[in-house]
């Protein structure tokens, strides 16, 4: 049985529920907004919710490391198929989970947790699951089945599912590690920067993927001026070609946001507070606020002091399994055949996964093509699939340009079977587009010329 479901656990009748194209969240259609990635209902298609059938009445302990979305949705998972177990969540962070994607899609206003929660307070008391918040997993004892924690607590369990997620990369500049630094992972770290704005006239970001040119904006939003820097020579080159690159250059700067590829850092600069980001060549760049966007790292430390195999990530099977029995790992920290994504909706659909087949059931989980989405400094972006990056393909692409609306549609082909596109500017295809990728769309079918 593959993933194709969202639990609805002690809610009376059957919900209505909607799919968000452009994050793949799944949620009540009563909503207006999609609670992970903000955009409108224009972006919301229906969706069918299947019910698992399988039912257990055991006493057992579940205890789940980690509380954002594979998390919550493992325990939802869990209390759906099984009625009279104990489920703890367990997170460092002194807040109930919540929709991490709008962090960096709402920096320009003050976060309030409640807001952006995936679950009310109310939700975990009906469900009966405990969280305790504010405390670290330290040490897991398979031999045991305990859990230590940093207050000292041990827990014992019956099944345990690691979602620790990951944790923000800090490349190892020279002055990185002054407070002004900040890479936004957590709603300490918003926090912290709205401290900082009212003394904030320039900004530096680091990195120009998604997430960063997202900060970027958003800080451009506060009247403060923007740099973005890129250390490749191009932006997104994972998921963007040549011209697209440069489009999307084009609109950032037309929004006024500087911005510098090829920018290799030597140094942030300033004696107890950031003053700047210094270039190899020399040039500096003034800032009083510098915001790193460089990747994540999964957090797999104890995973692997329990004895858990890791290759980068903790390995999973298809049921989210590790090596070593009763306990699951899914979400940002955890990789099935190599592939993991860092995505929401990936971490969701995998703490499904371990949730339900954690509690007896049996599900299996599918790598589906993902792709990425941008929506900020007056555009809108989504690329998926093949873009022409295998030199050991022969492409065909068809391309469609209207520069002055800054409009770019790529379509990439390998023996005339869709297998990648690009949109920028007009991205109202994108459902149809992710479709189309998954049935290997013919050109014949989509292009008459």
């Amino acid at each position: 049985m593959s993933i194709e479901l969202n639990n609805n656990i002690n809610n009376k009748g059957k919900r209505t529920l909607v799919k968000c194209d452009v994050c793949g969240e799944i949620f009540d259609s009563s909503l207006e907004k999609c609670p992970v990635c903000g955009v409108g209902k224009e972006h919301f298609m229906p969706y069918e919710e299947i019910q698992s059938e399988y039912r257990k009445a055991t006493e057992e302990v579940y205890i789940i490391l980690g509380n954002g979305a594979a998390g919550v949705n493992a325990a939802e998972a869990i209390r759906g198929r099984n009625e009279n177990c104990e489920i703890i969540i367990i997170s460092n962070e002194p807040v109930l989970g919540y929709n991490r994607p709008m962090l960096t899609k709402a920096l320009s206003k003050k976060m309030d947790p409640a807001k952006i929660a995936i679950y009310k307070e109310d939700w975990y008391t009906k469900n009966r699951i405990t969280n305790k918040l504010g405390v670290t997993a330290q040490k897991i004892n398979p031999e045991e089945k305990t859990v230590l924690l940093s207050d000292g607590e041990s827990i014992k369990y019956d099944k345990c599912i690691y979602a620790l997620g990951g944790e923000c990369f800090i490349p190892p500049i020279a002055g990185s590690n002054k407070p002004e630094v900040i890479a936004i992972r957590r709603i300490s770290d918003v926090e912290k920067i709205h401290e900082l704005l009212p003394k904030v006239k320039n900004v530096v970001v680091i990195g120009g993927g998604v997430l960063g040119l997202e900060a970027a904006w958003e800080m451009k939003k506060t009247g403060c001026h923007v740099t973005v820097l890129e250390i490749a020579d191009k932006l997104m080159v994972r998921q963007l070609d040549t011209e697209a690159g440069e489009l999307l250059g084009e609109i950032i700067k037309e929004a006024d946001i500087e911005f510098q590829l090829n920018a290799h850092i030597s140094e942030i600069t300033g004696d107890t507070s950031v003053t700047g980001v210094k270039l190899e060549d020399g040039k500096v760049y003034p800032a009083e606020l510098v915001i790193v966007s460089s990747g994540v790292r999964p957090n797999v430390s104890i995973a692997q002091e329990a004895g858990m195999a890791v290759d980068r990530f903790i390995v999973v099977n298809e049921k989210m399994e590790t090596n070593i029995p009763d306990i699951y790992a899914c979400g940002d920290c955890a990789a099935y055949k190599g592939v993991n994504f860092s995505l929401w909706a990936e971490a969701s659909k995998m703490g499904k996964v371990a949730g339900a087949n954690a509690a007896g059931d049996a599900l299996t989980y599918q790598i589906q093509p993902t792709g990425l989405t941008f929506y900020g400094i007056n555009t809108s972006l989504f690329a998926i699939g093949d873009n022409g990056k295998n030199d050991s393909l022969t492409y065909e692409t068809k391309e469609i340009r209207d520069r002055e609306k800054k409009i770019y549609k790529k379509y990439y082909f390998v023996d005339k079977r869709l297998v990648g596109v690009i949109l920028i500017g007009d991205t109202s295809t994108l459902s149809d587009m992710r479709k189309a990728i998954d049935e290997q769309r013919a050109y014949s079918d989509m292009f008459n010329d």
